[in-house]
């Protein structure tokens, strides 16, 4: 059998960016693929096989894939953003049935799938669920684009005779650079300008949303699930949730986010963070310039309707993770010092003060 190879598509965000870390740590041979340019590595070293390419584009994919004989797995972690839920189906679904396509035409072999799914497939986004959801629950009413691809890829590996594992992480915590979409660092932002402006750390979500039950995943444990996944023959034709094992209420982890910050904390006030930090973008350029961090502007580390989103999560958030932990396995994290060590880990590498 020969070398895997594994193109990590979504490689700038917090999830694929977490699994290129692990993998290339674990040995392997990692090719990303992204709109953007070239993947760095914590320490700022490139992933030299980059291929950067936009993913809607059917031939543009097929141009950046069509000459590579070496893709072996494929861990998609591919997002588009849409206004809507139905908005999203079209694009996300047309984009892995594109980079699919694109490796089926190439001389590659492929063996092996990881798609990251989400909680959302269990309807968290509409409110109360079943809780704990499990993966053999029914499917809701859509549109919901997790469905639509996981349609896609059991019948194009039947079609193909590849393995495929689906993970359906939620909230996940990490690191990403220049990447929005993360709750992490839509915090951090947050609360370096609330403390830049002198003004306590007030929760800026809903009050049922400030004691409900919710959870998280570190983005090194779906790293280490996608790991196992290529590497263990249970998690084969197989979907898991992957979450840290244990769960936290906003109410109990605001404070220690604002003793990191060194900041007072006030009762929460619901306010839209997209209308409120619209006009801070010059605020935070201050706070880089003042602290000396990176040059990254506001848009590239929080995108606030994503952030509203999470903290409009109103009802409990409770995944069942005792499938994948008896499949083998079993990493786990607590939460608390899942955000309180990331946000350090931003911190050393100044991108936040």
């Amino acid at each position: 059998m020969s070398r895997s190879t594994t193109l990590v598509v979504g490689a700038h965000g917090v999830i694929g960016g977490a699994v290129v870390r692990r993998l290339v740590a674990e040995g392997r041979h990692v090719v990303t693929l992204a709109r953007r340019g070239t993947v760095r590595l914590e320490d700022g070293t490139e992933i030299e096989d980059h291929v950067q390419v936009d993913l809607l584009d059917a031939s543009a994919a097929r141009a950046g894939l069509g000459s590579r004989a070496d893709i072996t797995e494929i861990v998609y972690a591919g997002y588009t953003e849409r206004e809507t839920m139905a908005a999203t189906v079209a694009p996300n679904v047309a984009m892995l049935r594109h980079v699919l396509d694109a490796v089926h035409a190439s001389p590659s072999e492929l063996r092996q799938v990881v798609l990251i799914g989400g909680g959302k497939s269990y309807g968290e986004h509409l409110g109360v669920y079943k809780t704990p959801a499990k993966e053999s629950d029914p499917r809701f009413l859509g549109p919901i684009f997790y469905n639509d691809q996981e349609d896609l890829l059991y019948e194009d590996a039947k079609r193909h005779g590849y393995a495929w594992t689906v993970l359906r992480p939620d909230a996940v915590i990490g690191l990403s650079f220049g990447s929005p979409m993360n709750m992490l660092t839509g915090v951090a932002v947050y609360a370096g300008v609330c403390r830049h402006l002198g003004v306590p750390l007030r929760f800026p979500g809903t009050l049922r949303t400030w004691s409900a039950l919710h959870q998280a995943t570190d983005a090194s444990v779906i790293a280490g699930a996608v790991h196992w996944a290529l590497e263990s023959a249970a998690a084969r034709g197989e979907v898991f949730n992957v979450t840290n094992g244990d769960h936290f209420r906003w109410q109990h982890l605001w404070p220690e986010i604002g003793a990191f910050f060194g900041m007072e904390t006030a009762p929460p006030q619901p306010m839209s963070l997209a209308e409120h930090m619209a006009d801070k973008g010059g605020v935070w350029d201050d706070i880089v310039a003042r602290h000396r961090l990176r040059p990254e502007p506001m848009e590239h580390l929080a995108a606030w309707l994503f952030v509203d989103g999470w903290f409009s999560m109103e009802a409990d958030m409770v995944q069942s993770t005792i499938k994948i932990r008896q499949a083998g396995f079993a990493d786990c994290r607590d939460t608390h010092e899942s955000f309180l060590g990331n946000l350090a880990r931003l911190r050393e590498l100044s991108i936040i003060p």
